[in-house]
């Protein structure tokens, strides 16, 4: 059996990846979660009066199968994402002025055309995506049904989170990945934060509710978009891939200012994470049809 291990150190912007042939025994390593889970991206916008609708159906799927339901709240879109433009009307009431948007969630959108076909919509494990248009975007309708369909396909891939705070904001998070079967292709491991109880302003109906809780926003990758390759060889059954990701959040907080910014309409309100809200979501895909195969989350901060 072949273990691999990548480290990918984004403060320093190193990159090494060794093999080591096997057989290879660990008696202290445990995947968690060795069940199914399922990944609802949610693309959603604060001025988007259906939205709402939509995040309260990943919470009733999630009152159903727990934590086998991992969400991603995507900010994205041409006009519902947008910060409210102070320099077209005043503002007295500072409604809408933060910028939800990132980089890659924008990019993610581009890729799968979610926004352009509407807000809300989203994907549930990237199903049904071909390269000509597929059937991927899903309306919240659809979602208990088809995560119900997808918890029943069999487990490929085991992941483990773990992250350690080192000192200050420097944080190490550690992606142990199993191959829980053999399998050829490629595959890749994509790592984000999200973050939870963000209260800020959000178009509810016909209703403007500065109280709104948003749940599970995406707030930044800790790879690129489309991930880290696992290996370029075969997996074999119980083959184990490690990534190491050294993070420093106040960089990472104010890299996502300076992209709002940066971005059309963008004011650089973008900031003020709580690191005590802050989940890790790891997830494995196959690159030939974008599908993820697992998914698991994790409290940034070991609670």
């Amino acid at each position: 059996m072949k273990k691999s291990f990548c480290f990918i150190i984004l403060i320093g912007f190193l990159n090494s990846c060794d093999d080591l042939e096997g057989p290879y025994i660990d008696d202290t390593f445990v995947i968690n979660g060795n069940g199914k889970n399922v990944l609802i991206e949610d693309f959603t916008a604060h001025r988007c009066s259906n939205c709402p609708n939509a995040a309260r159906e990943i919470e009733a799927i999630h009152d159903v199968y727990g934590s086998k339901i991992i969400s991603l709240a995507i900010h994205a879109g041409f006009q519902f994402a947008y910060p409210y433009d102070t320099t077209i009307a005043v503002n007295p009431d500072q409604k809408f002025t933060y910028d939800f948007r990132t980089i890659w969630g924008a990019e993610i959108d581009t890729k799968f055309g979610l926004s352009a076909g509407g807000l809300p919509n989203g994907m549930i494990n990237r199903i049904d995506w071909t390269e000509n248009g597929g059937d991927h975007r899903k309306d919240f309708s659809q979602w208990a049904s088809i995560t119900a369909d997808e918890l029943d396909k069999e487990v490929q891939f085991g992941i483990n989170i773990n992250s350690t705070l080192v000192s200050g904001d420097t944080i190490n998070i550690t992606i142990d990945t199993e191959a829980l079967t053999s399998l050829s292709g490629n595959y890749k491991l994509v790592v984000c934060l999200s973050e939870n109880n963000i209260i800020n302003w959000q178009t509810d109906g016909t209703y403007e509710d500065s109280d709104y809780v948003h749940s599970h926003v995406l707030r930044s990758l800790l790879t690129t978009s489309w991930g880290d390759d696992l290996t370029s060889a075969s997996i074999y059954n119980g083959d184990i891939f490690n990534h190491t990701y050294s993070i420093d959040l106040s960089d990472l907080e104010d890299n996502n200012i300076q992209n709002s910014l940066n971005m059309n309409q963008g004011n650089g309100n973008a900031g003020g994470w709580d690191a005590n809200n802050l989940y890790v979501i790891a997830y494995v895909y196959d690159v030939s049809n974008y599908e993820i195969l697992q998914v698991e989350e994790k409290s940034l901060l070991t609670k």
